[in-house]
């Protein structure tokens, strides 16, 4: 029930506090941020694998890790990067732009770099297809409608929202406190059994995930709002995605493990790019109504 009702409803509240602070004009703005968005996706969808292989190969792990490691490096980034990417002052609607598309996109993605992973790593020719259903249901559930709910509320009761804007965000913060916290608490006994083989492998991942973010948005000279956006769209991976592929289309818990480790790993590491986010970035008011917007 957590898992199947719960969690989907958290994530709802969630995008629907970082709805109330869009508007139109942000998403018309990413026209003038193209290059943000190409080279962010390019990091996510070739970067990460990359990085994956080289530490599986680097570490020496085991075949099913560095498989499970490939898994959780070619699940593009879930929906609680764009709250995050909110508490951390950086550009919403790039971060939303990212989920979106990389979560299109991973129809075709994630079943090449998963299959040349069981390829390389096993030995493994098999053959798997994401669920065209699921994926588009869950981007529209999770993602696209509670932003439209948030947003549509902002438009028509915009003193309502300004007064309680700050209780709805200190809720979806507490909501995914406990998201975090339970997801420690199930799987506490995974992290424990398999952490000195793959921990040290997924942290790896995690920090570099993180620094191609930061290092790309340097090298192209990108706003910093920019940059901590990208940052986050790449250290925070879909976990979910990346258990379904193992236990249901792989058929394989032992590969799911990376995965399980990195929800924690990721999320600890994200409040360091919070801090950074906002003590560096002063906080703009995100009810400020313009004129036409």
């Amino acid at each position: 029930m957590t898992a199947n009702i719960l969690l989907p409803a958290g994530l709802f509240v969630i995008m629907t506090v970082v709805g109330l602070g869009m508007r139109p004009i942000d998403f018309a703005r990413l026209r003038d941020g193209k290059r943000a968005l190409v080279f962010g996706l390019a990091a996510q969808i070739l970067g990460l694998p990359l990085i994956a292989f080289g530490l599986a190969h680097l570490l020496g792990l085991s075949p099913e890790m560095a498989v499970g490691l490939v898994i959780l490096a070619a699940s593009p980034g879930g929906v609680t990067s764009n709250f995050l990417t909110m508490l951390a002052r950086g550009d919403v609607a790039l971060s939303i732009a990212m989920t979106a598309v990389t979560s299109a996109l991973s129809l075709v993605t994630v079943p090449l770099v998963v299959g040349f992973g069981l390829a390389y790593f096993l030995g493994a020719a098999e053959t798997i297809s994401m669920p065209l259903g699921r994926t588009i249901g869950s981007i529209v559930v999770v993602t696209a409608l509670p932003l439209i709910v948030g947003m549509t509320i902002r438009a028509k009761a915009p003193g309502f929202v300004r007064r309680n804007v700050g209780l709805a965000r200190r809720l979806a913060t507490l909501i995914f406190a406990m998201i975090v916290a339970w997801t420690f608490w199930v799987e506490r006994d995974s992290i424990s059994t398999y952490w000195a083989e793959v921990g040290p492998a997924v942290l790896a991942l995690n920090v570099l995930a993180i620094g191609l973010g930061f290092g790309l948005a340097a090298l192209l000279r990108l706003q910093a709002r920019r940059a901590i956006a990208i940052a986050v769209e790449c250290g925070l991976q879909n976990v979910a995605l990346a258990m379904f592929i193992a236990f249901v289309l792989l058929e394989t818990p032992l590969l799911s493990v990376p995965a399980i480790i990195y929800a924690i790993a990721m999320n600890l590491s994200v409040i360091a790019v919070i801090a950074i986010g906002r003590k560096t970035l002063a906080e703009e008011d995100p009810l400020a109504l313009e004129k036409g917007a």
